[in-house]
């Protein structure tokens, strides 16, 4: 998920991270499905079920050499400007690209100028009080959401 919000293309980047949690949420109902006790959930047929979740990860395993890196990360991290512009290209096609390479300088200078805070000074800061109450609450929600639970 971090991957696909980070090369979609700004105007998309919302769009793209939504449909991550869908599917996130339809491969939860496929297992819950799949794991009925007529279909794989028998006892004989548990290590088949249990098996089936290397497929997804073998499938990404195989496919991850053919992704570039994230343009963002050879920009900001690694500061090659013309290895972020050979990723753009190879993601998003040919085209000017200059206002994304725009905006993620500008989030690297932001970056740069901001500083990082260590968890302690994250819960003393007043500033960022309700923003950790709010994924304080939807953390602890999502444990106990049944998916988990079970």
């Amino acid at each position: 998920p971090q991957y696909v919000g980070e090369i979609s293309p700004k105007k998309l980047r919302g769009f793209t991270n939504s449909t991550v949690a869908v599917f996130l949420t339809l491969g939860k109902l496929t297992g819950q499905v799949v794991g009925l006790r007529e279909i794989l959930g028998s006892e004989a047929l548990w290590p088949w079920l249990l098996a089936s979740s290397g497929l997804s990860a073998l499938v990404q395993l195989v496919t991850l050499p053919v992704f570039p890196d994230s343009p963002s990360y050879l920009l900001i991290q690694k500061g090659n400007e013309e290895a972020s512009r050979k990723a753009i290209r190879k993601l998003w096609g040919e085209g000017d690209h200059q206002a994304e390479i725009d905006d993620i300088m500008k989030e690297k200078v932001a970056m740069t100028s901001t500083k990082s805070l260590r968890v302690l000074e994250v819960i003393k800061e007043r500033s960022l009080r309700w923003q950790l109450y709010i994924l304080l609450t939807v953390m602890t929600t999502l444990q106990l959401c049944g998916i988990n639970a079970v």
